[in-house]
């Protein structure tokens, strides 16, 4: 998911949660993966449609906050 339509579909509170993982080719990225609300599982994506993943958990929770999500759940 493009990340200027994950926006749009935030403010239109289409996104139920979001969840952090770990990137399966790094052990220090995470990545971003929302669900919305019939449960169908996006991976947040920046315009160019590259996987968002980042080691700063804070930036990532900060990005969520733009998607109109209040929490998030993160998995080791």
């Amino acid at each position: 998911m493009k990340l200027d339509n994950a926006i749009a579909l935030g403010k239109e509170g289409t996104w139920k949660n979001a969840a952090l993982r770990l990137s399966p080719g790094s052990r220090t990225d995470w990545f971003v993966m929302l669900h919305d609300m019939e449960n169908k599982a996006f991976i947040l994506a920046d315009n160019d449609d590259k996987a968002i993943a980042s080691n700063d958990l804070n930036a990532l929770a900060t990005l969520l906050q733009s998607l109109g999500l209040k929490d998030f759940t993160v998995f080791i």
